[in-house]
């Protein structure tokens, strides 16, 4: 048998329809063992013998077996009631099961007359259950639309506005409900539309799910769930960290969640009593429970006897187990401490894109999962630590390894108040403690929302951080430079360039200098990146004005190479003096190139054989092995050195730039040698170096090399294409030796010879002799082969 008495008042597995007898039962059950004279005085204060009455329905009710035991003072209920297990779950934390056992009304369609005094009772746990039916369905509906079922989350709300035996909604019940259904036109919206206007209460435009999606935190789930009885947890973290979705997705493993309120003491306590506790030893009773499983919100917002009695249940460590959410430490060691950090790459595997976008910062999970900007979520959540905070995170944005000394000289701060700044910021899951930004690129979106004040940031940078970092800060502030500022910028420029050249990004390094203040060192690096690029009219150009050092000379004398004028450059590289100079090294280069173009193979050799061991004693690995790259190739094509010595210098080069002269060089050499397959191979693995360096000569040699080898095959349709994107390149490069070699290929390979016969003799007539026997050579194999005119 059970006592039924939501939507009704009947006993089940009987048929029993006195309704005073069970109103009196349904009271033992509610209230607990009463004395006699009590019951007699509050059911039948206007009878002549109140006692007699009570004794009449206590008869009443013995058909039903074992419903209550009577003693000669006291009267106790013993059977099963609905509202008793609806109590009872609620308080375990099992609020599906006790909401589905709310079906209607307290006591509804009672047909009694009732003494004030229990008619008040009536209706005052009528309202009591109904509140706390209510708090069941809005816990749940508050779950479901955190974990993303709208549907179900709508039921609950619904159910909870519509709570049966409630007084109507209270404002801030309302705005709970308006979180949950105020973004969809169902009934409820405009039913809680219009109770908020009756009461002049405010809603919000825009309603987002409260704290940060539950994603990634199943261990942390797990670990908390299995806390045992008379055992306290303190959960931690920083704001927007999750705290409050993970004690909500407790609730569906048995605990319940009580968010902290602070409308009177032990408030927060209400929900797990139908009579609000008042006193300490009320709290202290309701927490020995050990069926108890707590899990109370924000430590911080609640009041000091709300504290003070949680601190003595856990210090106790008997009764309920309580998972106590704060950012400081509560007043007792905890048992167990979890503190939540920002998620990791796998913990967001099944959304795609979301820890590039936020950097596993959870406040900033719900806008990307929304499909808004995640800036939009930093920005709020920066806006709540103030300004100062604020600024520092920004200056740590611009940085992309953070240096704390010139972030310190910038915002002009001391190390104590930068060191705790950096604390704070690193506890709330914005930086690492080096400083360096976690969710980077909502925070470069956040700096770029703002271009001005970004442009002060960097200028700031700049002149504090060492010339090899500060390039790139000068160049973000470029319109912000005062006069003071260009020595700085000019060095920096020039270091970030001459890295930039070291690694073979030759062109990255002329933007740079081209951005820069000009200084004669500047212009010089300028010079030579262009001469990397095979740009050497424009190199030449760039130095014009330079004073004739020998460092602009052994610039000068090369670029005057490429322009295909062996013997300018022999002219200005002649005089560069001897020394352990990067000067000297590449005049001497630039001299065996002139030579073996001018037909001294022997000169061409020592030449070639100095610059290698002037690099070498200088330290530059790369130069020296590319002048053993000019060296080897002269030794095969005239002392039929082995080819394979191509082998050891391709291992030893390490950049694109370098690789590319290693396989163009030998790529000419297997052609030289007839082995027409391995020079198409290497020619091609060539141009991919050299498109990725963007040197134009380079990638126009790479060219030729796989055109000449179609042409002597006769696949004019693979040849022509190249020949003429090698053609394009070398006239914008300005290289007058391998423009005419180039043209006169194309000129012969469309049957145009006496184009390629009038550009021999034009170079015989210009003094390029040596490059017009280099024409003749390069096709005397050719069908119908030229000859020398």
């Amino acid at each position: 048998m059970k006592l039924l008495t939501f939507g009704g008042l009947t006993v089940t597995g009987v048929t029993y329809r006195r309704e005073k007898p069970l109103l009196l039962l349904t009271y033992l059950s509610l209230e607990g063992p009463q004395a006699r004279r009590h019951l007699a005085d509050l059911f039948w204060p206007d009878a002549a013998n109140p006692m007699n009455s009570l004794a009449q329905h206590l008869i009443r009710l013995r058909p039903l077996s074992g419903a209550v035991v009577e003693t000669d003072q006291q009267v106790e209920a013993h059977l099963a009631c609905d509202a008793l297990d609806f109590r009872a779950r609620l308080r375990a934390g099992q609020l599906p099961e006790a909401a589905e056992l709310a079906t209607g009304p307290f006591l509804h369609g009672l047909h009694l007359d009732l003494s004030p005094e229990l008619e008040e009772w009536v209706l005052d746990t009528r309202e009591t259950l109904g509140a706390e039916a209510r708090a069941a369905h809005l816990a749940l509906a508050e779950l479901t639309h955190a974990q993303g079922h709208l549907d179900q989350a709508l039921t609950h709300a619904d159910r909870a506005y519509h709570a049966p035996g409630a007084a109507p909604c209270a404002p801030e019940d309302l705005l709970r409900l308006w979180a949950v259904a105020g973004l969809t036109e169902q009934p409820l919206s405009l039913a809680v539309r219009r109770d908020a206007a009756e009461l002049q209460l405010p809603l919000p435009s825009f309603t987002a799910p409260t704290g940060a999606p539950l994603l990634g935190r199943d261990a942390e789930l797990d670990t908390l769930g299995a806390l045992p009885a008379g055992q306290t947890a303190w959960l931690s973290g920083a704001a927007g960290f999750g705290k409050t979705a993970l004690l909500r997705a407790l609730t569906s493993r048995g605990w319940r969640h009580l968010p902290a309120r602070t409308d009177h003491p032990y408030a927060t306590f209400g929900p797990l009593s139908p009579r609000p506790p008042r006193t300490l030893p009320d709290v202290l009773d309701l927490l020995h429970d050990p069926r108890l499983k707590l899990a109370v919100d924000d430590w911080d917002a609640l009041d000091e006897p709300t504290r003070e009695a949680l601190t003595q249940t856990a210090r106790h460590a008997t009764g309920a187990a309580l998972i106590i959410a704060a950012r400081t430490p509560p007043a007792f060691p905890p048992a167990l401490h979890l503190p939540l950090q920002v998620l990791t790459e796998v913990n967001l595997a099944a959304h795609p894109g979301a820890f590039a976008a936020t950097g596993g910062h959870p406040a900033l999970l719900t806008a990307f999962l929304q499909g808004a900007p995640p800036e939009r979520g930093l920005a709020d959540h920066l806006t709540h630590l103030g300004p100062d905070l604020l600024g520092l995170f920004l200056t740590l944005t611009a940085q992309d390894a953070p240096d704390l000394r010139a972030t310190r000289a910038a915002l002009g701060t001391d190390a104590a108040s930068l060191s705790r700044a950096l604390e704070q910021l690193t506890r709330e899951g914005l930086t690492q403690p080096d400083g360096t930004v976690r969710a980077l690129t909502p925070a470069r979106a956040l700096l770029a929302a703002e271009p001005h004040e970004a442009a002060l940031i960097h200028l700031r940078l700049a002149r504090h951080l060492p010339p090899g970092q500060a390039w790139p800060h000068w160049h973000a502030a470029r319109h912000l430079w005062e006069t003071s500022d260009v020595p700085g910028c000019a060095a920096a420029a020039f270091e970030h360039a001459t890295v930039q050249r070291s690694r073979g990004a030759s062109w990255a390094a002329v933007t740079t200098l081209e951005a820069a203040p000009p200084t004669p060192d500047g212009l010089l690096l300028r010079g030579w990146a262009l001469l990397d690029l095979g740009r050497a009219p424009e190199a030449l150009r760039v130095t014009e004005a330079l004073p004739l050092s020998d460092d602009v000379r052994a610039l000068r004398a090369a670029a005057h190479l490429y322009c295909g004028q062996p013997r300018e450059a022999q002219a200005l590289a002649t005089p560069v003096a001897p020394a352990l100079s990067a000067a000297y090294a590449h005049a001497q280069s630039t001299l065996g190139h002139a030579a073996d173009r001018l037909g001294d193979l022997d000169a061409a050799a020592a030449h070639y054989r100095a610059a290698a061991n002037i690099w070498h004693l200088i330290g530059d690995d790369a130069r020296h092995t590319e002048a053993q790259v000019h060296l080897t190739t002269l030794d095969c094509l005239s002392r039929g050195a082995p080819l394979d010595r191509f082998t050891d210098l391709h291992r030893a080069a390490e950049t694109p730039a370098l690789q590319g002269t290693v396989l163009l060089n030998s790529a000419h050499v297997h052609h030289r040698a007839g082995l027409l397959d391995e020079a198409l191979t290497l020619g091609a693995q060539a141009e991919r170096c050299y498109r990725t360096t963007g040197d134009q000569v380079g990638l126009a040699n790479a060219l030729n090399t796989q055109a000449v080898v179609y042409h002597l095959r006769d696949r004019v349709t693979d040849a022509r294409p190249r020949y003429r994107e090698a053609l394009n390149l070398a006239q914008q490069a300005g290289h007058v030796n391998l423009i005419s070699l180039i043209a006169s290929n194309l000129a012969e390979i469309e049957g145009r010879f006496e184009d390629a016969l009038q550009i021999i003799t034009f170079l015989r007539q210009v003094g390029h002799d040596v490059q017009a026997d280099h024409l003749i050579q390069q096709f005397k194999d050719a069908p119908d082969g030229l000859r020398s005119p």
